[in-house]
């Protein structure tokens, strides 16, 4: 990474990855990568490569299998593990795209491929070096700021100041990865009003439903649920039970693109905004992701998946490409 990606949860210096290649008998080769991410799944890199080798793969190896087959035989024999399945599945739906000769957004349902426009993230750090950084971003063209809050220093006011003070016109996201309490984050919410922020995201606790139920109907700004929806059945209750205004959908907490479609049409019915986000990512599973986003512009209204933006450099094989905020598929033009 060019520098530290830090959150109320961890911190992270190299984006790395357990890269499955998956062949078929014809030699064609589907890629799926996921990386650890402990604190919110709970997969080390050891994790995903034993889920892996000894759960995921051996019932699908050597077999005439169709993608439903597949999908089967990978979500039915083990509990959890979101990251290790979707490695599995970004890699089946690589290799089945091929199969039918067309581009994976097209294989998704995508009647046309577009790029995607990506927040940044500011990550933790001290107000002034968050005001730096966002100077930083401006002047490589990038004004969709994903703030990282949740220091415990009582000073997350300062911080999404500075930022504001920074880009006074930008398009500001504020994610406190879980680590507000309820009557700080109202009070907080409050005092950040004015600054125009779009969104906050996850305040509570994963679990603390309860609490996000009042604040959502309390908050002058939009609440956005995380680490509180994984499946489709939580996004349902959160939603049913307005425990937030809308839902960030992650192939690695899901468990793959198939999960992530499902989420994504039912929000589409029911008139639920989303935004497809990652967990700092290699290029295969972000580049996945944006062919899903590529079929669901109506429901996806925030993108975050800008790990590409923070590599220290854009590796060479990379189906990704840069443009400020944008993001495009090079395959698609």
């Amino acid at each position: 990474m060019k520098i530290p990606f830090i959150t109320a949860l961890r911190r992270v210096d190299d984006a790395v990855a357990v890269r499955l290649e998956l062949f078929d008998e014809s030699g064609r080769r589907g890629i799926g990568e996921a990386p650890p991410t402990v604190a919110i799944t709970g997969e080390s890199l050891e994790d995903i490569r034993n889920s892996l080798q000894n759960v995921l793969l051996p019932p699908l190896l050597h077999k005439p299998l169709t993608m439903e087959e597949a999908q089967r035989l990978l979500h039915e024999r083990l509990c959890g593990h979101t990251s290790a399945k979707a490695c599995l599945d970004i890699a089946l739906h690589d290799l089945f795209a091929q199969k039918a000769e067309i581009p994976l957004w097209r294989y998704l349902g995508a009647g046309e491929p577009s790029g995607v426009e990506t927040a940044v993230t500011v990550s933790l750090e001290a107000p002034e070096t968050m005001g730096e950084r966002t100077q930083d971003f401006l002047r490589k063209g990038l004004d969709i700021l994903k703030v990282k809050v949740g220091g415990g220093d009582g000073k997350d006011f300062q911080r999404i100041r500075a930022v504001r003070e920074a880009a006074p016109d930008a398009t500001i996201l504020v994610d406190a990865n879980q680590a507000w309490e309820e009557k700080e984050a109202l009070r907080l919410i409050e005092t950040i009003a004015p600054l125009g922020i779009e969104l906050i995201e996850q305040p509570l606790k994963a679990e603390d439903l309860a609490g996000m139920r009042r604040l959502t109907a309390e908050s002058p700004i939009p609440i956005l649920a995380d680490e509180s929806a994984f499946t489709l059945a939580q996004v349902r209750e959160i939603i049913e039970t307005e425990a937030a205004h809308m839902v960030n959908v992650k192939l690695m907490k899901c468990g793959g693109l198939a999960k992530a479609k499902e989420i994504l049409a039912w929000c589409e019915s029911n008139g639920v905004e989303c935004m497809m986000g990652s967990m700092l990512e290699t290029p295969a599973s972000i580049e996945a992701a944006i062919h899903l986003a590529t079929v669901f512009p109506r429901t996806i209204r925030y993108t975050d998946l800008d790990s590409p933006l923070l590599y220290e450099k854009l590796p060479e094989k990379c189906g990704v490409a840069v443009s400020g905020n944008r993001l495009y598929l090079k395959e698609a033009g």
